[in-house]
């Protein structure tokens, strides 16, 4: 048994009819999910997915015209 808010165990009964198998599964997912890792670790499958763009825009002159000074307004 376990104390969770009114209507709480429908909700979970609704993802699974077997909530112990349910809370057993979520737990085993956070407990072994955990990373004590870089956030790059973290992020590395996320590196270079995204496409275009230039290479360096830190040092690309052209792409840091657009940010420059546009006068006052």
């Amino acid at each position: 048994m376990f104390k969770v808010p009114s209507g709480t165990k429908a909700k979970l009964r609704q993802l699974n009819r077997n909530v112990s198998a349910l809370l057993r599964g979520e737990v085993e997912r956070l407990l072994h999910g955990r990373s004590n890792g870089s956030a790059y670790d973290k992020a590395e499958r996320l590196c270079g997915v995204i496409k275009g763009g230039p290479r360096n825009a830190a040092t690309s002159k052209e792409y840091l015209k657009q940010y420059g000074d546009k006068g006052s307004d």
